[in-house]
């Protein structure tokens, strides 16, 4: 298992790096990575509807589905649109507004507004006796946020600024929380004793959560040295990098364990089996979902 993780794992990333680089070449549009977005958060979106039938929240998966999918172009509007309308000589006076990610995200909020409002007049269309409609709309919700509105601050680190725009923050988070779950799974294989929290994830434990906080800053030390010594681009200083894989990587681990409390309720054990080794889509992105609003705000106020 441990080796089909790996594998699986760095084919993942290297085919990541590989489609980013790629899409230097369209940038800003960069449809590259909305095809990946609409595929990857597409499929944890249906994973979640599927899990979520199993209890008392069951979500409309076609507004869930539908949300999740306007939630993500919403994500373009900003970059395609927004440089149509924009004052040219405001533009020359102010070449880079370095609040400009945080207005991005104006975007995908307000398409949530009306995902969460037109899940109530499809529910009302649909309604016919008392007890279910309010779950399901709370369900749809639920699901339209967690896996939309979470995963936008991972689609908009693509725009922040600097070279190669932002393959550097992306690359920070990805190793660091993916070193954080490779690091903990690790550790706690081969050194578990202490169970973390039972009740959740009964695999989990003390020592693999360690093993993964000390996996994440060193991979985020590893992604500043390689950003200072072979690519010669502004990154983190050393401190700032260590911060950033210790605060992310702890969150990237707490997402991790908020997905299993998902299945855990849904008495599941994977959200599907379309990622060998890992499971399903959403148990890939679990840790960056949690770790990409972080990480966003970490870049914004600490990035070079």
């Amino acid at each position: 298992m441990l080796g089909t993780r790996l594998v699986i794992g760095l084919s993942m990333v290297a085919g990541l790096l590989a489609i980013l680089c790629l899409d230097e070449l369209t940038a800003p549009w960069f449809p590259f990575w909305f095809l990946l977005a609409i595929y990857a958060l597409g499929s944890a979106s249906l994973e979640l509807v599927n899990l979520l039938k199993e209890t008392s929240a069951r979500p409309s998966g076609n507004t869930v589905f539908g949300g999740v999918m306007a939630i993500v172009c919403a994500n373009w509007a900003p970059h395609l649109i927004g440089p149509m309308i924009e004052d040219q000589r405001l533009l020359e006076r102010l070449p880079y507004d370095p609040l400009l990610p945080v207005s991005a995200l104006a975007w995908p909020l307000l398409t949530f507004v009306v995902v969460v409002m037109a899940s109530f007049v499809v529910q009302s269309a649909q309604f016919q006796k008392p007890g279910a409609t309010m779950a399901t709309i709370a369900g749809t919700v639920l699901a339209v946020a967690y896996v939309g509105l979470l995963g936008s601050f991972i689609i908009q680190l693509r725009w922040f600024d600097g070279p190669y725009h932002g393959i550097l923050p992306l690359a920070f988070l990805v190793a660091t929380s993916k070193g954080a779950d490779t690091g903990a799974y690790t550790v706690g294989r081969l050194a578990g004793r202490h169970k973390l929290w039972p009740r959740l994830s009964p695999n989990k434990t003390v020592e693999g959560a360690l093993g993964g906080l000390a996996a994440g800053i060193g991979a985020a030390l590893i992604a500043a040295a390689v950003a200072r010594f072979l690519l010669h681009v502004p990154t983190l200083g050393w401190a700032a990098a260590a911060g950033f894989g210790a605060v992310v990587g702890s969150t990237a681990q707490l997402g991790d364990l908020m997905e299993s409390m998902i299945k855990r309720d849904c008495a599941r054990k994977d959200a599907s089996d379309a990622v060998p080794g890992f499971g399903g889509v959403l148990d890939v992105l679990d840790s960056l979902l949690f770790a990409g609003p972080v990480a966003f705000a970490y870049w914004l106020w600490l990035g070079p």
